[in-house]
């Protein structure tokens, strides 16, 4: 009998590269972080995570995040609203996340002692309809959350 080690391959598709953000569709779903991201409510927080299970791909948290980090100078994304799955903000460079802290506090979310969030208080989700739209295959939003209401950018 063949003994079986290491760990069982996960069956789902792979998380997308990190170095396929430029490529021509790792820069849809770059904008579709993007689009997702502006729908954010000021106060409210979400995962890297829950941003890449949202958008279909569940194992691309760090592609949002290497997304956001990306994102210009003066920007209109609140990528401040994106922390991780501990409740934590993940930005290693001190200064980079006191700014995040202080924007974060700004729009009244709390943080512990120990500088976590309370995911159960502040975390957002989206409402279902928007929710299914933008996990489905034909879901990219467009940039403007004005113009996409949640639609598929072809109006179907």
């Amino acid at each position: 009998m063949k003994q079986r080690t290491g760990r069982v391959r996960d069956r789902q598709s792979p998380a997308p590269r990190l170095d396929e953000l430029s490529e021509p569709s790792g820069q849809r779903f770059r904008e579709r972080v993007y689009a997702y991201v502006r729908r954010l409510p000021a106060g409210r927080v979400t995962t890297y995570g829950e941003v890449a299970a949202e958008l279909g791909s569940p194992r691309a948290a760090r592609v949002v995040g290497a997304a956001l980090h990306a994102l210009p100078a003066g920007s209109d994304v609140p990528w401040q609203r994106v922390i991780n799955a501990q409740g934590r903000i993940s930005i290693k460079e001190p200064e980079h996340a006191r700014r995040q802290e202080q924007l974060l506090r700004d729009e009244g979310i709390e943080f512990s002692p120990a500088g976590v969030v309370e995911l159960g208080r502040y975390n957002w989700s989206p409402p279902a309809d928007v929710a299914a739209v933008e996990r489905s295959s034909r879901g990219a939003l467009a940039a403007d959350p004005k113009l996409s209401k949640g639609r598929p950018l072809d109006g179907q």
